[in-house]
């Protein structure tokens, strides 16, 4: 009888506090954790982010510079973390490593994001960026899909497959920043009609090109609404990185 109740406390602390819980980034012990991370690896969280892109901005205000500047078809945008080394890692990984077990472990950081906006974003279905047939066949899977799939799940919405991409581009890593709006020009369609609110789901929101396409397309077929959301997004650049010689050139720019 000691023995079982032994073996039954066992099962429980196993539960509770289990062993061989890894970082999934530095692959060290650790305790349980909200997100899979240890101390060390914690992503940093996007926390001042602008209202419109959702990309971290510089600047006390509502809105990055970069907004200013853009004409971005999508209404609302939201990414968990920056987009650090860290980050970068983990997105390789799902992205190029075949780690797709990490999709269900990143659809925590966008279910958290879909809670604290509960009371602005109402929508009617989860859908996520397409990528070429060519390219998924090659790569196996659309981590934009795993995302989506997981997240939907965690919020009981349906995930709809609605977006296609039809004309094969260059990677947008390789361009510039007005490249990579004009790469994208008439690259996606619609595979169904879209419901009038609609959260378009991504791994990583760079300039918002890919975004903004994916939006116009859907807007184009029927959507209200686009919200977007992604785990990562690039942080805006402080305009004191650029090269600035004194002061009055600075306040002339």
């Amino acid at each position: 009888m000691k023995l079982k109740k032994r073996a039954v406390f066992n099962e429980i602390r196993q539960v509770l506090y289990p062993d061989d819980i890894r970082c999934m980034v530095c692959g060290r012990e650790m305790h349980p954790s909200r997100y899979g991370l240890c101390e060390t690896c914690k992503l940093s969280l996007n926390d001042n982010y602008c209202l419109r892109c959702g990309k971290h901005k510089v600047g006390i205000g509502d809105y990055c510079d970069e907004c200013i500047k853009l004409s971005l078809k999508f209404d609302e945008a939201r990414s968990a973390v920056n987009y650090d080394a860290a980050a970068k890692s983990i997105v390789h990984r799902l992205k190029y490593g075949n780690a797709r077990y990490l999709a269900n472990i990143l659809s925590q950081y966008l279910f958290d994001i879909l809670l604290r906006e509960h009371d602005e974003w109402d929508f009617d279905c989860i859908t996520f960026v397409p990528i070429h047939k060519n390219r998924e066949r090659k790569r196996g899977y659309n981590q934009a899909k795993l995302l989506a799939l997981a997240t939907a799940e965690r919020v009981d919405k349906p995930c709809l497959d609605l977006l296609e991409k039809i004309r094969a581009t260059p990677n947008q890593a390789s361009l510039g920043a007005h490249e990579r709006f004009t790469n994208l020009n008439g690259a996606f369609s619609v595979k169904a009609k879209p419901p009038e609110h609609v959260v378009l789901i991504d791994d990583v929101m760079t300039t918002g090109a890919t975004a903004s396409e994916c939006a116009r397309t859907l807007k184009n077929a029927g959507a209200k609404i686009v919200y977007v959301l992604t785990f990562a997004s690039v942080p805006e650049q402080p305009v004191l990185d650029t090269q600035v010689q004194n002061i009055s050139e600075f306040r002339n720019q």
